[in-house]
């Protein structure tokens, strides 16, 4: 028979220094391998595989032209809106013996435009990310999601367990006022950035579909052999962690069942006593105990009379009555009395009334006949 043990604090902490210091290891080597990898491909190629070949181009907002960066042996240049407008983009640049493909468009806003957001979330809530960030959006902001373009950014958080996730909010209707009379379409645009302001933090928006994107998948297909050792390294790692984890597993698996059978036992102990409870009151609310019986008499018995002798009965039908025996001023009126009572259903003398010669009193003796629940 296999007895799993709970992982001890020593070990656990032993384990967590080791995948520490092999995640700091495999990230080094990665820098290493990336920088050695640069130097070792022609120029050419480096500029395909990383997106470093297109030249940079700036539309700004309500300008009406774009403005192409200097390269390498090749000077800046503009291109008007109109010269767009009254043929193509892809025509411009043709006659400048420049493609699409070689040219990554930036858009210029002013820095205001853009709206930054953040929120924490836990790390296992990163797979759904995207629908986490269209809720956040929906609640927090007045825009819809087809309203704005959208910049997500994971960073690190303080707290163990938890990230924080940065949001660039940009209106499209901002965006299609600064394209006005460029000729550009979003499809054009490369990215949206802020305009260089100094004291106010830059923001930058890039647009899915672009050249760069498809260099960098190109590049990451490039590094594909580095993919696979990391991914060997990662099954290795996987397979060293995978005994302790189903030890400390199985470990917190009995600790919890211990303490679920702990707490059944309680709450099925817990519900017994609320029945017993239930019971009582509902057998103290059906039958009014003597005390109440005894006060409600107490309360309705007149100054001018007093009782010498009451008598509680039950009958064999379950039905209870009280029988008084005392001295009154006017005895007549007691049935009436006592039949207002919320205790008793009706009251009757049970012995015609005398006069007492020495106390100058009515006698009488009356019965009570006591309500099963008494009237509300």
């Amino acid at each position: 028979m296999t007895t799993n043990a709970p992982v001890p604090r020593a070990q656990a902490a032993k384990s967590e220094i080791s995948l520490t210091w092999l995640s700091s290891a495999l990230r080094r080597f990665l820098d290493w391998e990336r920088h050695e990898a640069r130097k070792l491909l022609p120029p050419a190629l480096r500029s395909w595989l990383l997106g470093r070949g297109a030249r940079a181009a700036v539309v700004t907002a309500r300008a009406g032209e774009i403005v192409v960066a200097d390269a390498p042996g090749a000077p800046g240049f503009r291109i008007s809106g109109a010269e767009i407008a009254s043929g193509s983009l892809d025509a411009a640049l043709a006659r400048r013996k420049l493609s699409r493909k070689g040219l990554a468009i930036a858009l210029e806003l002013p820095a205001g435009s853009f709206l930054p957001r953040r929120f924490d979330l836990p790390v296992a809530a990163l797979s759904r990310l995207d629908a986490l960030v269209d809720a956040e959006i929906e609640r927090k902001t007045p825009f819809r999601r087809d309203e704005i373009f959208v910049q997500t950014a994971v960073q690190p958080h303080a707290e163990r367990g938890k990230t924080t996730v940065a949001l660039t909010l940009l209106r499209r209707d901002l965006v299609a006022a600064a394209l006005e009379g460029s000729g550009l379409l979003f499809d054009d645009l490369a990215s949206i950035r802020a305009a260089p302001t100094p004291g106010v933090a830059a923001h930058e928006i890039k647009l899915a579909g672009t050249g760069n994107d498809q260099r960098f998948f190109r590049a990451a297909g490039a590094l594909a052999a580095l993919a696979a050792l990391l991914l060997i390294v990662g099954f290795a790692v996987d397979f060293w962690r995978q005994g302790e984890q189903a030890a400390e597993l199985d470990a917190r698996i009995a600790d919890l069942s211990g303490q679920a059978a702990k707490i059944r036992q309680s709450a099925d102990r817990a519900g017994k006593e609320s029945r017993l409870l239930e019971r009582l009151r509902e057998a103290r609310r059906r039958n009014a105990p003597m005390t109440a019986l005894w006060e409600e008499i107490s309360r309705v018995t007149p100054d001018s009379a007093y009782l010498s002798d009451l008598r509680l009965s039950e009958g064999k039908d379950g039905e209870r009555s009280a029988e008084l025996t005392g001295l009154a001023r006017s005895a007549v009126e007691l049935p009436m009395l006592y039949g207002r009572s919320r205790y008793f259903s009706e009251a009757t003398l049970t012995a015609p009334i005398t006069i007492d010669p020495r106390e100058k009193l009515e006698s009488f003796s009356l019965r009570l006949k006591i309500r099963k629940e008494p009237a509300s």
